[in-house]
């Protein structure tokens, strides 16, 4: 019949397959590049310019997997390398940028956004976070498969932002060197 020997290596095997549930597939995104970031505030005298402005550019490292076809069976996805192109938040000096979602240029493989939040200590043009959203879509064999990633980074002259201010005013802050990029991590976001 069995052998002691058989019969342990089907039982050991059997502990083992048990004992370990088959974990799901995750995939790790790798950081989102937050390749530029520059900052512009006016001088706030009358009869100047009075937009102050925060303009970024992000590239996402990933290849992005967006579904399945059903019509073959094809994994649909967008190839790594996308762009976020001038990201920009501009507003009226004396108010902040807060609570409002600003479109960077138009990508080819669905869209950008940028969403000022307060730093630390609440929003100043020298501490304040970035929330990056990438809505990834595409069109495949007439239909649409598309993923929402979002990622926040914070950005202060403590951490990775230099630059100077004029004497009338004008100042203009942007990555310090060694801080570029900046590694904004991001997550799937549920549809």
């Amino acid at each position: 019949m069995f052998t002691t020997t058989f019969l342990a290596s089907i039982l050991a095997f059997s502990a083992a397959a048990t004992a370990a549930p088959v974990a799901e597939r995750q995939t790790t995104l790798s950081p989102w590049q937050v390749t530029g970031v520059a900052i512009f505030t006016p001088s706030g005298r009358p009869g100047t310019y009075p937009w102050p402005t925060i303009t970024a550019n992000v590239t996402d490292p990933n290849a992005l997997v967006l579904g399945t076809s059903p019509a073959d069976g094809s994994e649909v996805s967008l190839p790594a390398g996308g762009l976020a192109i001038n990201c920009q938040a501009k507003w009226l000096s004396g108010t902040e940028p807060t609570n409002h979602i600003w479109p960077c240029d138009a990508a080819g493989d669905g869209y950008w956004a940028l969403e000022v939040l307060p730093g630390t200590s609440g929003f100043t043009s020298t501490n304040f976070d970035l929330k990056f959203t990438r809505v990834a879509e595409t069109l495949y064999l007439g239909s649409s498969y598309k993923k929402t990633f979002a990622g926040q980074g914070h950005f202060s002259l403590d951490t990775n932002l230099g630059g100077q201010c004029g004497g009338s005013g004008v100042c203009f802050w942007g990555l310090k060197a060694g801080s570029n990029p900046v590694l904004v991590q991001q997550a799937e976001v549920a549809a």
